[in-house]
């Protein structure tokens, strides 16, 4: 174990990877004093969300060492990540088994602003041990045309498109919507655009989940031996909605736990209880060291 810890240390420093302060607490307001300690209760699980803010560097550094570490505890691990579309499957595929470059890979992907900084640390890591690594968003440009169109915008589209949707789609008019249209009254989009469709709005948020959800049944149905660990934004995942109750309408036979990770200004001052809610494990993250919104 202290061998593998040190490699594992050595390839955070070769890419450049840093940590910052945090604490870690369970849904009952447990303290869980290592990292180590969350894991060993992670890996008795089938799927593992971990929910994130996109520009919370301990948390980019954490999901890291947690990946790392569960795929020294399951047989067979896969990781699966929002900021990939699935239209981009094939060369993602063919940049883990060593068929094109690094540059080819990053030209024929859409991949998010902070990649390299961020993610590319666990897709280089997957490389390394031979980890899948499951595009499993809906492509962007999909969703958006139900955000401006509606749901019924992908009656156009050819079949060569129609491969990327989710093959059912659930909109429930649940606690999901409405913590939705709480979030989006304090967004400066809605003051922009103010005839913008609620409706369409909520359907594109869904459709991601359900294609992420979709994306993980579909890869545990050919390897049912694998366990996934899963890197979203923490409104996919908080409260056991989004992609997980999407998922588990799918296969409600998984063990599925689920983290988020939650940026504040004093860590000292936090009462943990007060988010038991919002997932199995909260990881509190210093906003100072963090640089979150």
């Amino acid at each position: 174990m202290m061998k593998y810890i040190v490699c594992i240390g050595l390839f955070l420093i070769m890419l450049g990877v840093s940590f910052g302060q945090y604490e870690i607490f369970s849904n009952s307001g447990e303290k869980i004093e290592t990292l180590e300690a969350l894991v060993d209760r992670l890996s008795k699980n089938d799927v593992v969300f971990f929910g994130e803010i996109h520009n919370d560097i301990i948390a980019h550094g954490l999901e890291f060492e947690i990946l790392s570490r569960l795929s020294s505890r399951w047989e067979k691990t896969a990781l699966l990540l929002e900021m990939f579309e699935a239209d981009g499957q094939r060369s993602l595929n063919s940049f883990l088994e060593g068929k094109i470059s690094e540059d080819e890979f990053k030209q024929s992907v859409s991949l998010w602003g902070n990649y390299n900084t961020d993610y590319r640390v666990m897709v280089e890591f997957a490389k390394l041990k031979k980890i899948p690594v499951i595009a499993g968003n809906i492509p962007r440009r999909l969703a958006k045309l139900v955000s401006s169109d509606g749901i019924s915008a992908w009656d156009k589209l050819s079949n060569t498109e129609k491969q990327y949707l989710p093959r059912e789609t659930f909109f429930k008019n649940d606690r999901y919507r409405e913590l939705f249209e709480m979030t989006m009254k304090d967004n400066p989009m809605m003051k922009r655009m103010p005839d913008v469709s609620m409706d369409n709005l909520y359907h594109a948020q869904c459709v991601k989940d359900e294609k992420m959800a979709e994306s993980i049944v579909d890869f545990l149905k050919k390897n049912s031996d694998c366990k996934v660990f899963v890197v979203n934004g923490s409104f996919h995942s908080d409260y056991h909605l989004g992609t997980v109750q999407k998922l588990k309408l799918r296969m409600p036979e998984l063990k599925i736990v689920t983290i988020s990770a939650i940026p504040v200004d004093d860590i000292s001052g936090i009462n943990p209880k007060e988010y038991s809610e919002k997932a199995d494990f909260i990881i509190f993250t210093q906003k100072n060291s963090s640089e979150s919104y």
